[in-house]
């Protein structure tokens, strides 16, 4: 990791920016801030939606005194596509051309027009090859996402996805996500439009296995919407002050129960054959933290909401972010590069 470089996380629903570093078994936050992506940063062709939002972003790195020119990018897992798998030992070079020879059967997108990103997760030396996180992307994607950045005033020094940048928080703070001799951990990118599931290794503490589905945070808030007749505003403060255990002047179990069941169903299934400790959930949580009970309930494993404040240096600026800190997940592992 290079302390010259801080991170850019351009997500669905918020862009994150944070310079962080890891300091002995904490992590160290210097700054922290986000603001609205927009929804059309993501649906639009056009060079001025880039334009926009870099002025966003450089407004909000101005602000938060950040003077790095050098950023590590993280974009959604909903625009990418992730999978994990045994390779054997080759170099880098070897690596990519294998993959791509057999890429059509695990990448959805013509060759042609993907980029691909490997990252060697572990060396399995008993069976001499390699675990491996392949990640694609639309060239189109990486074009717009360095475009925006170099608009902004920045260098991108990288572009990975949210699966491989959380994974790597999770890897380096293990000792702080695993409970002792107690399985394995899974943990759940609870994004605006999908779920990424992932499984985490207890002995070696890496990612071993990942899921995506299509339930995220905005098919909550649209049954809300449409159900209680309640405006975005409105929808949002419901869903996150909502308590399972507490009555609501909203029947919101009712309401979002067929998504609540999908959501643990996936999850259920995802676990089913894994000895695993614990479940975290992180990114859009923070507005809808009543899902971790739902979790609990049916799949019988205690979720909570991934929080790193406990291993983060007490400061303002930490303070400030405290109950929202599980956004940031994949923007701290970006900065552990």
């Amino acid at each position: 990791m290079a302390d010259n470089n801080f991170c850019i996380d351009i997500g669905e629903k918020y862009t994150k920016v944070s310079d962080a570093k890891k300091v002995d078994d904490t992590l160290q936050i210097n700054a922290l801030g986000k603001i609205d992506t927009g929804t059309s940063f993501y649906i639009s062709d056009l060079e001025k939606s880039a334009e926009e939002h870099a002025l966003e972003i450089k407004k909000l790195v101005n602000s938060l005194k950040i003077t790095k020119k050098n950023v590590n990018v993280v974009v959604p897992g909903s625009f990418t596509y992730s999978q994990i798998l045994v390779m054997p030992q080759l170099n880098e070079k070897e690596l990519v051309s294998a993959i791509k020879y057999q890429a059509d059967q695990f990448i959805p997108m013509p060759i042609e027009e993907t980029n691909i990103d490997l990252e060697i997760i572990e060396e399995l030396k008993t069976e001499k090859k390699l675990l491996i996180l392949i990640v694609a992307a639309p060239k189109k994607l990486i074009e717009k996402i360095q475009t925006t950045i170099e608009y902004a005033g920045f260098i991108p020094e990288s572009i990975e996805n949210e699966l491989s940048a959380s994974s790597r928080l999770i890897s380096q703070f293990n000792k702080k996500f695993f409970l002792p001799d107690q399985g394995g951990v899974m943990v759940a990118n609870f994004g605006l439009n999908s779920t990424t599931l992932a499984y985490f290794d207890p002995i070696s503490s890496n990612i071993k296995e990942s899921h995506n589905f299509s339930v995220g945070y905005h098919l909550f808030l649209k049954e809300i919407s449409v159900n209680a007749d309640t405006d975005e505003k409105k929808s949002l403060e419901i869903l996150r002050v909502f308590d399972n255990k507490s009555n609501s002047t909203y029947p919101v179990e009712k309401i979002t129960g067929p998504l609540i069941r999908e959501f643990t169903s996936e999850v259920k299934r995802f676990v089913a054959d894994k000895k695993i400790s614990v479940i975290y959930i992180f990114n859009q949580i923070f507005l809808f933290p009543a899902l971790c009970s739902f979790v609990t309930q049916t799949v019988g494993i205690p979720t909570k909401i991934l929080d790193p404040y406990p291993f983060i240096i007490k400061t303002p600026t930490a303070d400030a972010a405290k109950f929202e800190l599980s956004l940031y997940a994949s923007s701290f592992g970006g900065n552990l590069r």
